[in-house]
Formats: structure tokens, sequence, C-alpha cells
């Protein structure tokens, strides 16, 4: 048995993993890295992976914000070109209880601006499986496009549509229009789409945002309506950035996992006559399939 876990600057998630790659069992708490006081982590470790798991398991790997400054144990980013062979021998060991644990490095590239990843890179590498080359999309507060080329990330961007969103949603001019508790709605989020990419209005996102107000005050948009509406505009803005950088279509495009986000953006990507599928994510068989470096405690 092997435990995986991402914990992310938000939210915490474990699997245990049996050798065949089987997810047997999984924890899911709210509770990220930016809420451990005082640096905490292996006290919160004990308390949310569960004395069974760590007697079972022969060792564990950690990604995500956990491994970056102001994390557990800060690890390295691997430049790409790289697969996971690559993301083991930066990552970091450390053993508690022991149990050897293995903090993974995340992923970098530096051109043209540096960006970097840190538990996205094994949701790419698993979602793109056995295609030889793939554009995968991690949709987000931190939307990242991902190029796989056999197993091996080359290539990736972040665009903050999600975070943006959400602020304009929480704190803004426009939030103030927007009733408690709002909905994503289609009807909202396809009226988003279309006014971004409509060639009747000139510029871009900045240009329309303000008629997430005004076409409220015009009886144009109903109140709640603006959350959908907002964020199909961002992610419409989102795709047409995306489309001036990346090929999308030279290969398979594939929307990663199943989560509301990603069931939107790959509407929208349909929307816009971009051949895009569901790709699932298996992380048990990535993990059981991880260089044997991996196993050593160091």
């Amino acid at each position: 048995m092997q435990i995986y876990v991402e914990w992310t600057s938000a939210s915490f998630a474990a699997d245990l993993i049996d050798a065949a790659g089987a997810v047997v069992a999984e924890i899911r708490q709210p509770l990220g890295v930016n809420q451990v006081k005082d640096g905490a982590f292996e006290a919160r470790f004990r308390e949310l992976i569960p004395a069974d798991w760590r007697h079972r398991a022969t060792h564990a790997y950690l990604a995500g914000m956990i491994t970056g400054r102001g994390g557990w144990l800060e690890t390295s980013f691997a430049p790409a070109p790289a697969g996971l062979a690559e993301i083991v021998a930066q990552g970091k060991r450390l053993v508690v209880d022991g149990l050897p644990l293995l903090f993974l490095s995340g992923v970098s590239v530096d051109d043209p601006l540096p960006d970097v990843m840190r538990g996205e890179e094994l949701k790419a590498i698993a979602a793109a499986g056995a295609h030889p080359a793939a554009t995968v999309i991690l949709p987000g507060a931190h939307t990242k496009y991902v190029a796989v080329e056999a197993g091996r990330i080359t290539r990736l961007a972040t665009y903050m549509g999600g975070e943006t969103a959400a602020l304009l949603r929480r704190d803004s001019l426009i939030s103030r229009l927007i009733p408690e508790g709002p909905e994503i709605t289609d009807a909202g989020f396809e009226l988003g789409l279309a006014t971004a990419w409509s060639s009747d209005i000139a510029g871009g996102l900045l240009r329309r945002l303000f008629s997430a107000r005004s076409l409220v005050l015009f009886e144009r948009l109903p109140r709640e309506d603006i959350a959908g509406y907002i964020a199909g505009l961002v992610t419409g803005a989102e795709i047409l950035e995306a489309e001036a950088e990346w090929s999308l279509g030279s290969v398979p495009v594939l929307v990663a996992g199943s989560s509301p986000d990603a069931v939107r953006y790959l509407t929208a990507l349909r929307r816009r006559g971009i051949a895009a599928a569901s790709a699932r994510i298996d992380i048990g068989g990535l993990i059981a399939a991880l260089p044997a470096p991996a196993l050593l405690p160091g």
C-alpha cells in the first residue's frame, strides 16, 4: 500500500492506493496549507491520515503547496521537459513514525515568462494517459494549459481566470448586485461566452466586464445570472488568450477531471469549435508507476 497526498493552499486530499494502482480509500478535508498554524504540518498529517493507513502503507508521496515555500518541506522545480523521473529525482525525503515520505518537486518553465505548478503536473501526465502528445487543460482558480509528450511535460501556461471571476463575484462593484448564495447558471454562462466572443464589441475582457452591471440595470440580465455571466466572460476571454498562444487542435485537447469547472470549460471549448474531450485522472495508476528510487527513505 502507498499513500498519495495532494495538499494545496486550500484543501487536503489523500488516497490509499494498492500495488495495482487502485484507490481503496480516500480522505477529503477543507484544510489547506495556508490554514495550518505555526508550521505544525507533521502534527496535522498525523491527525488527518489514520493510524491504520500509516501502518499499512510502505511509503507516501506528497505534492501541491505542501512542497512549496511556506509548506512542510520545500522542493525545487524540475525544469521542463520533465516527466515522472525528474519529478521524483528532485523530491525530498522525510521519515515520520517509520513511514518514508517523498515530497515531490513541481515543474517549471522560463520562457516567455517564468511559470510553475505543484500537484497539477501529476494530474496532467495522468490525464494525457497513452496519448503520444496532448494539450491537457486543468480548469480552476489558476487554470493550467499543459503540453504533454510521451509522458513528459514540455510546456505550460497559467491563466488566472478562475480567481479573477471569484474576486469579481465576491468583492467588486458588480458583486453588490449578486443575490446571496449565487449559482453559476447555464443561461448566464452561455451569455457570458457569447459576449466574450462577440466580434461586434472591440477590446477584450476589461471592455466587457462592466456589462455584468449595466445589463442588469437595463433589465437584460437577471440578477441570479450575474455569477454565471461573469464566469462565462472570464472563461471565454481565457480561451481566446489560449488560442493566441496554443495551437489547439493540432494534438488532442483534453480537459482533466469531471468537476463543475471542468464540465463548463469543456462546454466552452466545444462552443468555440475546439474538439476537446474529457479525460479521467488516474492518479492511483500513476503513483503505482513511480520510479523505484521514490520508494527509498532518504
